[in-house]
């Protein structure tokens, strides 16, 4: 079945156990993705502290289709058991690098970072004015992450267990309450968390021959692997997957 494009943002994933460059798969993220213009992001991970690399401008030169220096030069920058990336396509907020994806965040003693598609209906109303830390960026998806940090921080403060996989599960139901189109990545530099709303994700496991790593992306990356398609099940609200290394640990319905 041919894949259908759409004029969203794309996110991809990269977990391992060991440090991997991730050069060749963010080229082809990138050229897959190139109808997404306003800026890019790529974030891993060292000795469990976040790096975010971003830019407003392109990662694919519009007149000669090539890579862009900057995205090339990131990419071979980034060696990590862990990279997030992004490419967006302006649905709210301004054209900055300060809006672009992933975002960071620290809290309960982890670099914290995010990238999402979709939109926030009623993103102004989701944090207070007097709460945000994100406060050069006025998009929606910082609002998101915001939200999700407060939800998982006050869910540790009041439960005992102290589940780091359901208390994301729970921040997650409750931003699905509050109106809007959520495709997220996120991760504590350690565990990533994958929430699957609206869009497909493409999943390929490589084996220890191949980099033993799990890729996980809007797009398919490549046409002569076996990419499972991943999408929420009928009647449920959303899809919860959880990744330790290359090792799929969670895979969960939200239900509606």
């Amino acid at each position: 079945m041919a894949e259908v494009f759409c004029h969203e943002c794309d996110l991809f994933l990269l977990s391992s156990h060991q440090d991997y460059f991730a050069n060749s798969a963010l080229t082809r993220f990138a050229g897959r993705g190139s109808r997404n213009i306003h800026g890019w992001g790529i974030a891993g991970y060292r000795h469990g502290r976040a790096n975010v690399l971003r830019s407003a401008d392109p990662a694919i030169e519009k007149e000669s289709g090539d890579l862009s220096r900057e995205f090339y030069m990131a990419t071979k920058a980034v060696s990590s058991p862990i990279i997030l990336g992004h490419l967006r396509f302006l649905s709210a907020g301004t054209v900055s690098e300060f809006n672009n994806h992933p975002f960071k965040l620290n809290f309960l003693g982890y670099d914290w970072t995010m990238v999402h598609n979709g939109t926030a209906t009623n993103h102004e109303t989701l944090v207070p004015h007097d709460e945000r830390l994100l406060l050069e960026s006025d998009n929606d998806s910082a609002r998101i992450f915001e939200f999700l940090r407060k939800r998982i921080i006050e869910y540790y403060l009041r439960d005992s267990r102290k589940s780091l996989i359901e208390g994301c599960r729970k921040a997650y139901a409750d931003l699905l309450n509050t109106d809007g189109e959520f495709n997220i990545i996120l991760s504590n530099g350690h565990i990533s968390f994958v929430f699957i709303h609206h869009r497909t994700f493409y999943l390929l496991n490589r084996d220890k021959q191949m980099g033993d790593a799990a890729l996980l992306s809007t797009l398919r990356l490549t046409d002569d692997e076996e990419w499972i398609t991943v999408d929420a099940r009928q009647n449920k609200e959303a899809r919860m997957l959880v990744f330790s290394g290359p090792t799929l640990i969670f895979n969960g319905d939200i239900p509606r």
